[in-house]
């Protein structure tokens, strides 16, 4: 694989996944709401589901970008780091999989929001009938409340998988950064001068066990888990796009 592909799925791919994660109503408001609580995700998932969905989409082939990026560099790196490179590459594999898996289940929440938030519209609009007191208008408005039940039921269930798949998704990832740093800091000097070999190295490893760590004592799932984990993906994108311009900069073919 040339280094014109490599750099450029590299830098393409981590563009689209931090800018359309970013465009994605609401979160650009990580850093000031807790974007994670149930209600929230469901008003604004449910308001925007189409666009939504087509944002995760976009975000899930910024990622099949970005793995095709790290197959480049493994490729390139030739027959150096065997011991380490199965084990770097299996962990990307993984990591992209569970995340377009996680892309996929955030893609039905969105549907299911939308649902249980017209379901909870016409329960309440069917209370505002039945205080007539008229026997059909309180049939319907018992129907209207145990469809409201039911979807909200299965919006909730559909909200747990999500977080769920999403917090292995980011162990993985950061097993992947910190196993990507290694292969950098030990066979980057194929493209990369020696300060960027060891600032991008170093930066994907460090960066990797911190935010492993502080992932695992606050969950993704909460307000500040989530914040620590986007932070830990801006800082992921500067390497990666440091990494893609050097490559594309490189003097090997």
């Amino acid at each position: 694989m040339s280094k014109w592909i490599t750099g450029s799925s590299l830098f393409i791919g981590v563009l689209i996944v931090i800018i359309f994660n970013f465009l994605i109503p609401g979160n650009s408001s990580v850093f000031t709401e807790n974007i994670t609580a149930v209600d929230w995700m469901t008003e604004y998932f449910g308001i925007n589901t189409t666009i939504i969905q087509i944002y995760l989409v976009l975000i899930g082939l910024g990622l099949l970008l970005y793995l095709n990026g790290i197959l480049g560099i493994y490729k390139g790196i030739d027959n150096r780091e065997n011991n380490i490179k199965p084990i770097a590459l299996s962990l990307n594999i993984i990591a992209v999989t569970l995340f377009l898996s996680t892309l996929a289940i955030g893609s039905t929440f969105a549907g299911s929001a939308e649902l249980n938030m017209g379901a909870y519209q016409l329960a309440q609009q069917a209370a505002q009938v039945a205080q007539s007191g008229d026997p059909a208008a309180i049939e319907a408005y018992n129907n209207s409340s145990i469809n409201s039940i039911i979807a909200g039921a299965a919006s909730m269930g559909v909200f747990a998988v999500y977080w769920g798949l999403f917090a292995i998704s980011s162990y993985v990832i950061y097993l992947a950064t910190i196993a990507t740093g290694y292969i950098v800091l030990k066979s980057g000097s194929h493209y990369l001068s020696p300060l960027m070999n060891y600032i991008v190295g170093f930066g994907l490893m460090g960066s990797g066990i911190i935010f492993l760590v502080l992932n695992l004592i606050w969950k993704v799932n909460t307000e500040l888990g989530y914040q620590i984990f986007t932070v830990s993906q801006i800082i992921w994108a500067l390497l990666i796009i440091i990494l893609s311009i050097n490559i594309l900069r490189s003097k090997k073919v």
